[in-house]
């Protein structure tokens, strides 16, 4: 019976385990769409209240960077009621803000219904998605999952760019932001319902990660189960040691500098093209067009390959961020229509990179801390990122007139970037008399639950 049960039970896990991928990429298609497409609603809200462009910009900045810094508020809630759960309140606010957005008679009304509520909601579905990931794929496949996943930003950004530009020529800005608050709650909730965790498998799974795992309180919290008492001793004792880590401020200020330099590609690159480069409207949406297919093309490489490198993410995030850097060096000399087509292609994969393989990196780093903190250490420094980088690019263009100095200011965030990053293994090689170092990672245990880890002399780094 056991030899038939066995099997029967780990491909239907495995099934499961794939079908979350597919819901977690519908999920963040759906939130990404009004959010990286803000500059469209942009527009609309300028015209309507005659505001300035910074002002009305920093509506935008603000969900995209509550919609990965308010992993602090929500994580709780998912540890304590589950990802299911948070998902749908999640949808309900994002669904509920783009509604709520329509019916503003000024402009400030907009910070929180837009600004505040639509981005705790994206953060709430976000982050649900993200540590139910981690739940599934801690270590195999980690990578391919988050890169079949981060698919739904780029074809995000192509489906919802023309639909709320459709949306708002026929129907007005209020009733086009009404129509995809609506629609984004009823797809989402059809989506979001199936969502279940591996701890709920079974009960002798439970039990058996419950005796083996340290991550047992996090992970069991990924269920929908209610935790009366909230965070065990278990997970306050390990929020403090990595909080006392020095590698957790360096990774973490890693990804700060990560998505503060990528913050110019999101909010600013049109406007280079417009005003450095001169380009007409159909030149610079067939630019990002193609920045979009490179994201496309990269994401489905990374899917088939990442997992089979032969070393730690975390330097494939550190090549990307020196990438990243070679290519905002070009940008300043860059003047072919051509040329930029193709740069644009090459940012979009690059780009990719810096975008799904953080999410793996700080598994394989962190992963010994439970998925719950894992979660966190990767979306947190996101908002910040966007939080800082989005004003940077534009205020040194008000400056000089231009985006060269941003430019060159970018290069420097990259660099630093790919320094910090690598800066965590050279100084545990430094700090060891006697090593044998290893950019292959190793896994601590046969538990799904515990993920990769590098090691210095078989010690966990």
């Amino acid at each position: 019976m056991d030899l038939v049960s066995k099997p029967a039970l780990y491909s239907s896990s495995k099934f499961r385990g794939w079908l979350m991928v597919g819901i977690a990429f519908v999920e963040i298609f759906i939130i990404c769409g009004p959010t990286y497409n803000f500059s469209i609603i942009f527009l609309s809200l300028q015209d309507e209240f005659n505001a300035g462009a910074t002002w009305t910009g920093w509506i935008g900045s603000l969900a995209n960077s509550l919609m990965g810094a308010a992993g602090l508020i929500s994580m709780p809630l998912i540890q304590r009621y589950g990802p299911r759960l948070v998902t749908l309140v999640g949808l309900v606010a994002f669904g509920g803000g783009l509604v709520t957005t329509s019916l503003v008679p000024a402009l400030a009304y907009a910070y929180v219904t837009f600004g505040v509520v639509v981005g705790l909601g994206a953060n709430f579905v976000l982050q649900s998605v993200v540590h139910l990931l981690f739940s599934w794929f801690p270590e195999k496949n980690c990578s391919r999952a988050f890169s079949l996943v981060m698919l739904g930003t780029s074809f995000s950004e192509l489906a919802f760019a023309p639909l709320l530009t459709t949306l708002i020529r026929v129907f007005a800005w209020r009733n086009a932001l009404r129509i995809i608050g609506g629609g984004s709650i009823i797809l989402g909730f059809v989506f979001a319902v199936p969502i279940t965790s591996p701890a709920t498998t079974t009960n002798h799974e439970r039990g058996t990660r419950a005796k083996e795992s340290r991550d047992e309180p996090c992970t069991d919290m990924a269920t929908d189960a209610v935790i009366p008492d909230g965070l065990s001793e278990n997970s306050r004792q390990r929020v403090l040691e990595v909080a006392w880590k020095i590698d957790t401020w360096l990774w973490s200020l890693c990804l700060v500098l990560v998505y503060l330099g990528w913050t110019f590609v999101t909010v600013n690159y049109a406007s280079f093209m417009e005003h450095d480069l001169q380009f007409t409207t159909d030149q610079i949406t067939i630019a990002i067009m193609m920045l979009a297919v490179g994201g496309i093309v990269g994401k489905i490489l990374l899917s088939l390959f990442a997992d089979r490198l032969p070393c730690l993410k975390l330097y494939v995030v550190a090549a990307a961020s020196l990438l990243g850097a070679v290519v905002a060096g070009l940008m300043t000399w860059l003047r072919s229509v051509s040329l930029v087509y193709i740069v644009s292609l090459f940012v979009g994969s690059v780009r990719s990179a810096s975008n799904a393989m953080p999410f793996p990196a700080t598994m394989e780093i962190f992963g010994e801390y439970g998925s719950c903190i894992v979660s966190v250490l990767s979306m947190v420094p996101y908002g910040i990122g966007i939080l800082i980088g989005a004003p940077i690019s534009g205020s040194f263009y008000d400056l000089t007139g231009d985006y060269n100095l941003s430019l060159f200011v970018i290069v420097a965030i990259f660099v630093c970037s790919s320094a910090v990053a690598l800066a965590i293994p050279i100084k545990k090689r430094t700090q060891l008399s006697s090593y044998s170092f290893s950019f292959r990672p190793k896994a601590t245990k046969s538990s799904r639950e515990i993920p990769h880890v590098y090691s210095v002399s078989g010690m966990r780094v």
